[in-house]
């Protein structure tokens, strides 16, 4: 990529005066001086919208004598297992599993308890089956931001933010393109005003909010978003890396057209890629659609499920040439499970039974599978400490699976996360 790093520059910041008018980078915030270098972990949320058939992928079940078909490829292939990790022989999976195995945590039958798409999002995605609670992104965000500029990515999905943080919402990626260049038209891709001219909108735009914020008259909660917009016209060291950094239109991975398969994935993962490297943000919520497969199942799946092992291992490669991929958590989950049956149209309906995997390089709790199912993928009860089926033991819901996520991200004991307690939820060692 060859690009003026200055005009670059530049350019971004004076399209932060348009952002910070419109909403569009919101809680952009952070001093002109630099923001705090943030060192630690990036979490990112892959939202597969619709439910995924988990039996095809990580909680494998082949047929019963007797029984109703389960799933078609087990007509005439077995089970396959990559470390300690079963997985189905389907889709682009042998290829995904055999090259991660050692960086994946299977959580299998988590039940969410429903049937219904709004509320089985609401579950598996905030850890509760009623509103009020943040996403597992945001509440991270919440925790760990420093004063970066955008601490929380929402690319699209369910984004609830229990007031902690606020989100910055990617849906049309060509928004932030537009925001680097404002003085740039869009369709000509011409300079419609000088330089100078802009810069002397932003210096009187500078000093009338600066003269507003010192006036007697401000409410305290006006003058903090008036110094705010102050702020987000002399941005920060990490806004110019974020500019340098960002790719050419021409640059950026393709939309992935196909059969069944309508995705900007790709090119999700890597603009939070670029946005984490930065130092702009710190979590995203990227999602991927069409897994409500109530027709023709394997005819659909097989593209989505191949997409999106793909784009994950595109993440993993492009984290690891950005030199982040060490500090990469990346969670994985849907509505809910799929019915272990076809129905009528070959397809397969709703049912609440699903999976949640976590990635994480070099991690002490991966090769490894969580939570048991039987071979009609009913949930099993197992042994909170032990993990292992026992009949008097638990069966694991989305409440399970986010208290662990929140003690094994450091965001346990933090006072935000002390708002949004599971205090009846029992502590599960899944990632012990």
């Amino acid at each position: 990529m060859t690009r003026n790093s200055d005009l670059t520059r530049r350019r971004f910041m004076q399209g932060l005066t348009a952002a910070a008018a419109s909403g569009m980078l919101a809680g952009v915030s952070g001093s002109a001086n630099g923001a705090t270098t943030y060192t630690g972990k990036f979490l990112i949320n892959l939202q597969l919208t619709g439910g995924l058939d988990v039996t095809s992928f990580g909680d494998p079940k082949t047929n019963v004598d007797g029984k109703r078909v389960i799933n078609n490829w087990a007509k005439t292939a077995s089970t396959l297992q990559a470390g300690n990790i079963p997985y189905a022989p389907f889709a682009a999976n042998q290829k995904f599993f055999e090259k991660y195995y050692r960086d994946i945590l299977l959580i299998n039958g988590v039940d969410v308890q429903t049937n219904s798409h709004t509320v089985g999002v609401l579950h598996n995605q905030s850890g509760r089956n009623s509103e009020g609670f943040p996403t597992l992104t945001a509440l991270f965000a919440g925790v760990k931001q420093t004063d970066l500029p955008m601490p929380y990515l929402s690319f699209g999905g369910f984004r609830a933010t229990g007031d902690v943080v606020p989100v910055t919402q990617l849906g049309k990626l060509s928004v932030l393109q537009n925001l680097l260049e404002p003085t740039v038209a869009e369709t000509s891709k011409k300079i419609y005003m000088p330089d100078s001219d802009w810069q002397r909108i932003v210096a009187m735009h500078t000093a009338g909010v600066t003269a507003r914020s010192q006036s007697a008259a401000t409410l305290e909660g006006a003058r903090q978003l008036e110094q705010q917009y102050v702020d987000s016209l002399k941005r920060s060291d990490s806004i110019s890396d974020f500019a340098d950094i960002l790719p050419a239109n021409s640059e950026l991975q393709p939309a992935r057209r196909a059969v069944n398969v309508n995705s900007t994935l790709h090119q999700q993962l890597q603009i939070s890629l670029l946005a984490f490297k930065a130092g702009m943000s710190l979590s995203a919520d990227v999602f991927e659609n069409g897994f409500d497969t109530h027709d023709a199942e394997d005819t659909r799946l097989t593209p989505l499920l191949g997409n999106v092992t793909d784009a994950i291992d595109y993440m993993w490669t492009y984290s690891a040439q950005l030199g982040i991929a060490d500090r990469i958590v990346l969670v994985m989950g849907s509505d809910f499970g799929r019915t272990p049956f076809y129905n009528a149209s070959d397809g397969k309906d709703h049912w609440p039974i699903c999976s949640v995997m976590v990635m994480q390089q070099n991690a002490s709790f991966t090769n490894r599978v969580v939570g048991v199912t039987d071979s009609g993928h009913n949930a099993m009860k197992i042994n909170a400490k032990t993990l292992k089926a026992d009949s008097t033991g638990l069966i694991l819901k989305p409440a399970h699976v986010h208290k662990a996520l929140r003690k094994q991200l450091g965001l346990d004991t933090a006072a935000v996360t002390k708002l949004f307690p599971f205090s009846t939820t029992e502590d599960v060692a899944i990632f012990s």
